[in-house]
């Protein structure tokens, strides 16, 4: 079962993402809700964590991305999907250096944002095209605005424990930090300590960032 908190004040459009979720992932779980004092405590009252939070850039009780700040400092795992009728590449960029998963355009067709969220629960980002067509700096802002160098992701490579590479190998292939601890017969709690040390040691927020960070890493070494 997938659960998600869609964060919209608007009934249509969240009826219209909930149909859209139902219909694309078996057993899809979705908890609504139309401000960010709403938001932010159904991600404290959930039982398990969401597994991605799609959150109304403009939604009541937030002012600019305090929104986003707020749901990632309460949630500090579960990637945010920014859903927004803004397309500018500024506001796609800054969601991305504050850490959202993705930016979902509201006049996204209906598979288009079955692809979006397919890619952000499988560890990636989503960016509309455009966006990243008309302002290249976009793509920067997915790596940590820049980012660390090739160079230094392969010394932070190098660095990895054995225990925190493999949780690495498993953040990239999407899973979630309950399945990683099946996978690997450990605790979330460690998992979560695991990917703390991994996000600090490439000097990046988030899971996303890191995996971009590993990839840089192993271009590196197939030199």
């Amino acid at each position: 079962m997938t659960r998600f908190l869609i964060a919209d004040d608007h009934p249509l459009y969240r009826e219209a993402l909930v149909h859209v979720l139902g219909r694309a992932f078996d057993g899809a779980r979705c908890t609504e809700v139309a401000s960010l004092d709403e938001a932010l405590a159904a991600v404290s009252a959930a039982d398990e964590p969401f597994d991605v939070v799609l959150l109304d850039l403009f939604l009541p009780g937030a002012e600019g991305f305090s929104g986003l700040t707020a749901v990632r400092a309460r949630a500090p795992d579960t990637p945010v999907v920014i859903v927004s009728a803004s397309e500018r590449g500024e506001a796609v960029r800054q969601a991305m250096l504050i850490g959202a998963a993705g930016y979902l355009p509201k006049s996204s067709t209906s598979a288009i944002t079955e692809q979006a969220i397919r890619l952000v629960l499988s560890g990636g980002c989503y960016l509309p095209r455009q966006a990243m067509a008309e302002d290249p700096p976009v793509v920067a802002a997915v790596s940590g605005g820049g980012g660390v160098s090739a160079v230094d992701a392969a010394a932070a490579s190098a660095s990895l424990t054995r225990r925190q590479t493999m949780v690495l190998e498993k953040l990239a292939e999407g899973l979630s930090n309950k399945e990683i601890a099946r996978a690997l017969d450990i605790t979330e709690i460690t998992v979560k300590a695991h990917i703390s040390a991994i996000l600090r040691k490439f000097g990046v927020t988030t899971r996303a960032q890191a995996i971009v960070a590993a990839n840089r890493a192993l271009a590196v070494s197939e030199r």
